[in-house]
């Protein structure tokens, strides 16, 4: 039986009713019986009640404020699907009936949160909009991650954007393929995922390893074994790739080159092996942070190596504080690709000769730039010793066998010279001539820039940084006699 009453509230009552308005949509008759049900519940265990009124009188009561801490120390995690699920429930079939759900939910004491959505399909929607709006953006961030889990599960929904403002959080999904639409969700809201599961696998590793980063202020540089294993045995060129090979899932020749730029400016600052890393059009400029010089020119050449290897060419320019790479010309490709085909061969070294005419005929239409110069004709050099090094087999480089292999090597670029021992730890020679350089003019220079580039190639590779090499003159003319210094 239905009965018919008249109440009468004041202003003040009608503003207590205002949450219960809403939720009901304004119908004063839900509301009423709403009320009635409480007060049913509140006369069957009244000292609950009272303890309940006491708890919410308070701005932070101890329930309100551990589920504060918790999503705020949670930010950075996707909830899983079984929470999702326990969350929303299995009543859900669209996406005004999930928002229907989110706003119950939300009503409730804790959330104190609604959700608005739209979509061009309520049942199988291709895109849709969440908006979420709250006092805290944490919980606000929750209930987004909560509904995107959701709307990827059911509609294969991946999210494409998340703006913030305010106490609001809009989000934008769109229907993908399924890896695709759980990437996005890490992407957004489980950014920590991998870093947290990790944290909980091993627990004491990472404790050290924290701790160890936190009292060394962070200044430590993270590298791969196999480099670590070839840098103690001593190898001129241990495998610098292995890292942003591994973090980029794909060899270095496959990455797309911007792409790697920006990988690496983002994974070489955060290893410690530089700084920053500024990347403009046509060049690289390279916060690295060291002071040692030796130190700074292999890690130029461990960066020209990575470049290369992904099909571009760089000269560089180095001072105390930076590394400037810049992009060489386009032949600086072919150059590279004719150097790497040089293969070790039974007949004698002289017939290098051939390769590198070929090499100083491309150069003839090159703008004139030293460092661009200097640097193929260091690689050349140093295919050739690693050729010459392995036919004959030699383990280590002495005075004696750097000798020998100067004199045969020495006939590829015509030389007048003479060579020989000052101490048991330096070699000095003395060039009276080239006659790739002698009667070549304006090319004599550029093929003086070369082979200049190729002595740096053979004393790197032998003993270390070309800094050990001295030129008491740099043959750059017919006339310019080049006395050089070797310190082992």
């Amino acid at each position: 039986m239905i009965l018919r009453k008249n109440i009468s509230l004041t202003e003040d009552y009608l503003k207590k009713l205002e949450p219960l308005m809403k939720k009901h949509n304004g119908n004063l008759s839900a509301v009423i019986r709403e009320m009635i049900d409480l007060a049913d519940a509140a006369f069957a265990d009244p000292d609950s009640v009272k303890r309940l009124i006491s708890g919410l009188k308070k701005e932070q009561n101890l329930t309100s404020s551990t589920l504060i801490w918790a999503l705020k120390n949670l930010a950075g995690r996707l909830p899983d699907e079984e929470t999702v699920h326990n969350i929303i429930g299995s009543e859900v079939s669209s996406i005004s009936s999930l928002e229907k759900r989110l706003n119950e939910m939300g009503s409730e004491i804790y959330w104190d949160c609604s959700v608005k959505s739209s979509s061009d399909n309520d049942i199988k929607p291709n895109n849709a909009t969440f908006i979420i709006t709250g006092k805290n953006m944490d919980l606000n961030t929750y209930m987004a991650a909560v509904i995107a889990v959701f709307a990827s599960k059911k509609y294969n929904l991946g999210v494409t954007k998340v703006k913030s403002v305010n106490n609001l959080i809009e989000m934008d999904m769109t229907a993908g393929e399924e890896e695709l639409s759980r990437k996005s969700l890490t992407v957004h809201f489980g950014h920590l995922e991998e870093a947290f599961s990790e944290l909980y696998k091993k627990p004491d590793f990472w404790t050290i390893i924290i701790s160890l980063y936190i009292k060394m202020n962070y200044d430590m540089v993270v590298i791969s074994r196999q480099f670590f294993e070839e840098t103690l045995a001593g190898k001129t060129s241990p495998k610098s790739t292995i890292c942003v090979e591994r973090f980029c899932d794909s060899p270095v020749n496959r990455i797309p080159s911007d792409e790697l730029l920006k990988k690496i400016a983002v994974l070489y600052p955060r290893m410690g092996i530089i700084k920053n890393i500024d990347i403009n059009k046509d060049s690289l400029i390279i916060h690295h942070g060291l002071s040692e010089p030796e130190a700074i020119k292999k890690l130029t050449d461990m960066f020209a190596e990575l470049l290369n290897l992904n099909g571009r060419t760089y000269g560089a320019t180095i001072s105390e504080n930076l590394i400037v790479l810049k992009l060489q010309p386009e032949v600086g490709k072919i150059l590279t690709r004719m150097i790497e085909d040089l293969k070790p061969r039974d007949s004698p070294i002289v017939d290098y000769r051939t390769d590198l005419l070929k090499m100083l005929d491309m150069l003839r239409n090159v703008p004139s730039d030293e460092e661009f110069i200097k640097t193929f004709g260091s690689k050349f050099g140093k295919k050739m010793i690693q050729n010459y090094e392995k036919n004959k087999k030699i383990d280590k480089w002495d005075a004696g066998t750097f000798l020998k292999y100067l004199q045969e090597a020495g006939a590829i670029i015509g030389q007048d010279s003479k060579w020989g021992s000052v101490s048991e730890n330096v070699i000095r020679g003395e060039i009276n001539a080239s006659n790739l350089i002698k009667s070549n003019g304006d090319n004599g220079t550029t093929n003086g820039m070369f082979i200049n580039g190729i002595f740096s190639g053979w004393v790197s590779h032998a003993f270390g940084d070309p800094s050990k090499m001295v030129y008491k003159n740099q043959m750059t003319g017919e006339n310019t006699p080049l006395e050089v210094y070797i310190a082992i």
